[in-house]
């Protein structure tokens, strides 16, 4: 990459890059621009068809990257890659529908590995919407799947077709999760190091098997909730894409953040880390007015729980303070999960 001067420049992060292609998806030459409603930089792309309004997400799982074709887990495999897309439909309270997939395949494989792995992927569609319908196969000297899925909107308060952004985040709305967080990046640590312990275990199966909130995002939207995103890269990362998306800045308390039992027998005080700055949980995180929180309380939702508050970003927007049970900003040891930097 270069500057306007020719000279070389840093090649930026994820959220870097995907800043600066947004310009391309909007470009007034481009036809039909009208049709997208949401685009570059949010869960998954929201458009205008003849036919309807439809959710558009896609991800890409390589090996070395995202998983490890030694360990021999393709159906694990297979439904972590399908619930990746899942999450992101669930992130805009949106329904699944239908997936597309694509193979790299690299000389020499099995084909009992992609069995398997579709065998994984089909039992999240089926479990959570969605089903394959087609894709493409090349040859490629990695192992790579990428999945695009689309979906449809949910219903609001009003019976209206609508969806979550992250840039919909107003001061003093309250910041929420849906769950426990730091299970998978901990599960994955418990892997790494081969350890037996049976709470380790819980947490693996955590990380290979995580739940995407498809009904309760759709809850979400039809409760009045319009700010969500999955946490799929770390909490303190992903609700700085909210801020950043919203112009606002974000406060969340280390002490209400909910964390697995079993990743605090295993880790002690150093849970927090991971439930701070860990990936692939796939809870939502979402902001919303105080009365829109406790009618969701109200209505039997135990999973979520009020962790911070959106504030007024000043001249600093995109910024998430953590503070500790004393008051005390807290500056996470571990970060997020960038894609350009791992």
């Amino acid at each position: 990459m270069k500057s306007s001067d020719g000279s070389k420049t840093q090649f930026p992060n994820e959220f870097g890059l995907i800043s600066q292609l947004i310009p391309f998806s909007v470009d007034e030459n481009l036809q039909d621009s009208d049709s997208v409603l949401v685009g570059i930089g949010d869960d998954a792309a929201v458009v205008s068809t003849p036919s309807g309004i439809l959710l558009l997400t896609t991800d890409a799982i390589v090996d070395g990257i995202h998983f490890r074709s030694g360990d021999e887990r393709w159906y694990d495999v297979g439904w972590k890659c399908a619930v990746s897309n899942l999450s992101d439909i669930a992130a805009m309270g949106g329904i699944p529908d239908h997936a597309l997939v694509t193979l790299g395949v690299p000389k020499g494989s099995s084909i009992d590995t992609y069995s398997e792995f579709y065998s994984g992927m089909n039992e999240a569609f089926s479990k959570f919407g969605g089903r394959v319908v087609g894709g493409d196969v090349v040859s490629s000297p990695t192992m790579f799947v990428n999945m695009a899925l689309t979906g449809h909107p949910a219903s609001d308060v009003d019976g209206r077709a609508a969806w979550l952004t992250r840039s919909t985040a107003k001061v003093d709305d309250l910041v929420c999760v849906t769950g426990p967080l730091g299970g998978s990046a901990g599960g994955l640590e418990v892997m790494l190091a081969e350890d037996s312990n049976p709470s380790g275990q819980i947490l693996i199966d955590r990380h290979f098997h995580p739940t995407p909130r498809i009904e309760l995002g759709n809850l979400l939207v039809s409760s009045g909730v319009v700010c969500a995103m999955d946490v799929s890269d770390g909490l303190v990362g992903d609700l700085e894409k909210i801020a950043n998306s919203s112009n606002v800045g974000i406060t969340i308390e280390m002490s209400k953040i909910p964390i697995p039992p079993e990743l605090i027998f295993m880790f002690s005080t150093s849970a927090i880390e991971f439930a701070l700055s860990g990936g692939e949980d796939y809870e939502l995180v979402f902001t919303a007015p105080k009365d829109v929180v406790e009618k969701l309380q109200q209505s039997n939702i135990s999973e979520v729980s009020v962790i911070g508050r959106v504030t007024d970003s000043g001249n600093t927007p995109g910024t998430v303070d953590v503070f500790d049970s004393e008051g005390n900003n807290y500056e996470p040891s571990r970060q997020s999960w960038d894609h350009l930097d791992a």
